[in-house]
């Protein structure tokens, strides 16, 4: 039950020795109009043709060959790297840090070379053109560009989602050698894949040209993490083929893709599987997962990271070869791996059709992974990375590598984190990687042959282990991941779930009526705040959002709601007795919207107001405005709202439209009031 207590005679002289005050004043900065005029200053209209001029002639104004030098020189930042470069206090932290990034670019490298469906010397290219490129127009120097799981993999569905040309010549030719109609598919599969680089880096840099960097905010914390979980199951079950030694099953496309796809499996592995393999794939999987739990322990102490992952490598390759495990035991192995470095050769764009829409999604995602990575090291090295020079710096990576046989390149979260904590300096530590590299790529990767497959599926398996465990976030993105079971439907599915939810939110936010503190100039929330009270014939609200079109509806029916007034259409066949229309125990003979949260104002909120505020004047209810930002002020200058209203309905704060409506109002005003609950 709730009890209206008046306050007692202290407080009442204390309200009428305000109001007497007030009342003496002669108050002209209390309304809005009247502030700007006394304090501030009015800006003058310009029209639009006028704006451009101005914009031109001072952009003009400023053209000079040394601005266009400047223009391009910031450009490219390694420029400016290089001329402030301090020999001394970098080059061997650059040096040691590139050493180390490159020792992991090697297997995974190769890994997630194979995850594509391509030979593993591609992944190497993507290991060394990208990075090279990144570290020429770049600005993030921690960030490792190159190779990555996730991209890896939608690289392969987008190459499984293409039709292979060469399918139709090989169906009419009697007979084709087992050797040359592998070369030829995966002839084609390496022009899918150099087109989709091609067409990633080509969106990049439209972003980039259009400065459109900020389209990364709508990929949300939570859509990323759930997208990168579901694809890291997928990376997962990609593996389960090398690690137990049997063939992938294939043709398995639509919906439930997963289940079917593990269906097929474990009746292949219950049938067909390799002991050798396994046992040498979980071998792997625990030596890996102890060597980085190690790393991760005792990384203060051991300043180096121990390179688990190209030990590995190293001796795996060697016990293959002089056990011959792949003749004796048919243990998989990488086979020949091309040598040397590619020479430029366009992307086909024949398929093109088939790889926009692939193309543009993994540039999204490449993008707000490496966007994301950039800003979190630049925050905690107190330097700058640009969006719209990062976009600039990944197009030109993808673009350029396209004509490499690369695939789409992006940012590693696990050896960034590596090349951080090695010790890396400047953007040179990519250059030093990229000499590593090379030397691999021209020299020694015939080296390879002998690397058995479930080597490779324990790396990428153990490097999935931190998205696999966010799967305990699943409350978060289980729609997008776990209901699709399909990586493309999911993204779809989880990017519009994330504008729905961002405009949900935006449609309909918190209305609350706001009461005053004691006798403070504050007024809040009266749920929140029970000892805020309101005055008899005055209701205070505030709506916290802009107002535009989408949420406008909402506005205009909490708005009548929080007043009191019913706006429900009268039922055809009267049941009641009143009219639903009828103000309903209203009492208030003032109105005032504080404006504070308002960002911005659209053409239809504006109209809404003014329709509001003369529906308002003929039910004898004033409607005040205050603490309206610039922007919305001008937004109703421009619409002509104080014509349509009245001149004076904005105040500058809340406070003072209470005290002036108090001291302006004809009528004897009831006392303040305390509701209390008891």
């Amino acid at each position: 039950m709730s009890l209206i207590i008046n306050n007692d005679d202290e407080d009442e002289f204390v309200e009428k020795q305000m109001l007497n005050q007030l009342s003496q004043e002669n108050y002209s900065p209390v309304r809005l109009r009247s502030f700007i005029n006394h304090y501030g200053t009015v800006r003058p209209r310009i029209s639009t043709k006028n704006r451009l001029k101005n914009h031109f002639n001072k952009f003009y104004s400023t053209l000079n060959c040394l601005y266009i030098i400047n223009l391009l020189f910031d450009r490219i930042p390694i420029i400016r790297c290089l001329k402030e470069y301090n020999l001394r206090k970098n080059l061997f932290a650059d040096i040691m840090s590139g050493m180390t990034v490159a020792i992991l670019h090697i297997p995974q490298g190769m890994a997630y070379g194979m995850l594509t469906t391509l030979p593993p010397i591609h992944g190497l290219y993507v290991s060394f053109f990208p990075v090279l490129l990144y570290m020429i127009f770049g600005t993030c120097p921690h960030l490792s560009i190159g190779t990555f799981a996730v991209i890896s993999l939608m690289t392969a569905q987008a190459i499984s989602g293409t039709p292979l040309q060469s399918f139709n010549i090989i169906n009419n030719q009697s007979y084709v050698a087992s050797n040359i109609y592998d070369e030829i598919i995966i002839n084609e599969k390496v022009g899918i894949a150099t087109t989709l680089a091609f067409l990633v880096g080509l969106i990049q840099l439209i972003l980039s040209f259009l400065r459109l960097g900020f389209l990364t905010v709508y990929l949300t914390e939570p859509f990323i993490s759930g997208f990168t979980t579901g694809v890291a199951i997928h990376v997962f079950s990609a593996q389960l083929p090398s690690i137990f030694g049997i063939k992938s099953p294939r043709g398995i496309q639509g919906a439930f893709k997963l289940p079917r796809f593990y269906f097929k499996l474990i009746g292949s592995i219950i049938q067909n599987i390799n002991w050798i393999s396994t046992v040498i794939a979980l071998t792997s999987i625990i030596v890996l997962f102890t060597a980085k739990q190690l790393n991760d322990r005792y990384k203060s102490i051991i300043r180096i990271v121990i390179p688990s992952e190209l030990i590995l490598i190293i001796i795996g390759t060697l016990i293959s070869h002089f056990t011959q495990i792949h003749n004796f035991h048919g243990v998989s192995v990488v086979g020949p791996i091309k040598q040397g470095l590619p020479s430029p050769t366009p992307p086909p764009l024949q398929q093109i059709s088939y790889l926009i829409m692939p193309a543009a999604t993994i540039a999204m995602v490449s993008l707000c992974i490496s966007i994301s990575m950039g800003k979190m090291f630049s925050g905690k090295h107190n330097y700058k990375v640009s969006s719209n020079q990062e976009l600039l710096a990944y197009g030109i990576s993808n673009v350029v590598s396209s004509f490499f046989q690369c695939y789409p390149s992006s940012g590693s979260l696990t050896r960034s984190i590596v090349q951080e904590g090695s010790g890396c300096k400047t953007q040179l530590v990519g250059g030093f990687s990229c000499i590593v590299l090379v030397i691999v790529i021209v020299a020694l990767t015939p080296l390879f042959y002998s690397l058995p497959m479930g080597c490779l599926a324990a790396i990428v398996i153990v490097n999935m282990k931190g998205l696999l465990f966010q799967i305990k976030d699943f409350f978060f993105y289980y729609r997008i991941s776990f209901l699709e079971c399909v990586i493309d439907i999911g993204l779809y599915a989880g990017l519009c779930t994330s504008f729905l939810i961002n405009t949900i939110r935006t449609q309909k936010p918190h209305f609350v009526v706001l009461g005053q503190i004691n006798d403070t100039e504050i007024y809040k929330n009266v749920k929140l705040f029970p000892v805020a009270h309101q005055y008899d014939n005055i209701k205070i609200l505030r709506f916290d959002e802009s107002l535009y079109a989408c949420n406008s509806p909402f506005f205009k029916r909490k708005f009548y709601e929080l007043i009191g007034i019913q706006l429900r259409q009268e039922p055809l066949i009267s049941y009641k007795k009143q009219n639903l229309n009828k103000i309903e125990n209203i009492k208030y003979n003032y109105v005032i919207l504080d404006c504070s949260p308002f960002n911005f104002i659209d053409t239809v909120g504006v109209k809404l107001l003014i329709e509001i505020y003369n529906d308002l004047k003929k039910r004898n209810i004033q409607l005040y405005l205050s603490e309206c930002r610039y922007g919305v002020r001008r937004t109703l200058e421009l619409m002509n709202f104080y014509e349509k209203t009245a001149p004076n309905i904005i105040y500058i704060t809340t406070h003072y439209a209470v005290m002036s409506i108090r001291t302006e109002s004809d009528n004897n005003l009831p006392k303040m009031t305390i509701a209390t609950q008891i």
